[in-house]
């Protein structure tokens, strides 16, 4: 998830989420209603509301649960769920290293030994690593949590090296408060899907700031998304960032003639977005804890978490249940159970 901001001509400020787009609930009843108090919490703080603006076409992976939007941007539910724990994040540090730490006297329980890409090191009685599995195994395979995954049973590295992600391309385009009645005169729509018959590159439009029911007099702003072909050939290609935008830009010209000049605008392209078919793990578990092949003392949990490892995919349900299950994972690591 990404969420740009901006402040365009006259002071007024706009957001704008180029990534995650709205929060669909599952049409899994279990998982709603176990997921259901969260979503309350969230609507209770203002942070998640539901959709009222219009979808235009669909898409079957959606569903037929509610739609919400979070008025501040997706990047605040995340924010909220920190708030409502007892955590403090540390943010903006990349994770360069993971290192068993062998206990030592009468200690009980091993440690991972993290180092950050500063060079800060910091021990853990346990790990819970849920960014994209390349990147993942990146990590773990700085240490020993590579030959923990190697010596798994049942799924191990081959099914995580194949699970695949898509990727696009992600533009956003701010305009002045004034926009407001442009945009109210030509479209009826808080987003919409584009069918490969009107563009065979654009896949979805969303007027933003409509869609999050943003106030009178902020900036407007419009969210584009490319399809998963486009953004593979262009990325692989090594396609200029120039030339994807100005083709872009031609292509939303043709879809919206009407279209203003925008104030600014941000290209962003995920080489990593959705998981298109997570790792099937045994029991529809939601994570995969790893253990040493050796027995010994007891070891320090080490978790790989994340969308690609939920039944549900990349979806906000999809995050929480991998979530609550590593969650889980580790609390059963650390009582011994």
């Amino acid at each position: 998830m990404m969420t740009e901001r901006t402040t365009v001509l006259g002071g007024a400020t706009g957001l704008a989420d180029s990534g995650a787009q709205y929060v669909t609930v599952t049409d899994d009843a279990d998982v709603a209603e176990a997921h259901k108090p969260l979503y309350d919490s969230l609507a209770a703080a203002g942070v998640l509301v539901p959709m009222r603006g219009r979808i235009e076409g669909g898409r079957a992976a959606d569903g037929g649960g509610t739609n919400y939007v979070a008025p501040q941007g997706v990047a605040s539910i995340v924010e909220r769920v920190f708030s409502m724990s007892s955590l403090s994040p540390c943010c903006s540090r990349r994770a360069a290293a993971l290192r068993h730490v062998a206990a030592r006297g009468e200690e009980a329980r091993s440690r991972w030994e993290l180092t950050s890409a500063d060079g800060r090191c910091e021990q853990f009685d346990g790990v819970v690593v849920a960014c994209p599995i390349p990147d993942m195994l990146a990590l773990i395979d700085t240490g020993e949590g590579g030959a923990w995954l190697d010596g798994a049973s049942g799924v191990g590295r081959a099914d995580l090296t194949g699970v695949q992600y898509s990727s696009r391309y992600a533009l956003t385009l701010f305009y002045p408060a004034s926009a407001a009645a442009v945009f109210a005169a030509h479209i009826d729509w808080a987003a919409r899907y584009v069918s490969k018959a009107d563009d065979d590159a654009i896949v979805y439009l969303a007027h933003d700031s409509a869609k999050r029911g943003g106030e009178d007099g902020g900036a407007v702003s419009l969210v584009v998304h490319t399809s998963v072909p486009y953004g593979i050939r262009a990325l692989k290609a090594a396609e200029p960032e120039e030339s994807v935008l100005a083709d872009l830009r031609a292509r939303v010209g043709k879809l919206l003639p009407w279209l203003p000049e925008p104030e600014s605008l941000v290209l962003r392209p995920w080489r990593v977005s959705q998981v298109r078919y997570p790792v099937a793990l045994p029991g529809g578990a939601a994570c995969l804890p790893l253990r040493p092949a050796a027995g010994g003392r007891a070891a320090p949990a080490l978790v790989l978490a994340g969308d690609a490892f939920s039944p549900l995919g990349s979806r906000f349900d999809g995050c929480v249940q991998s979530g609550e299950s590593a969650a889980a994972a580790v609390l059963a690591a650390l009582v011994g159970t």
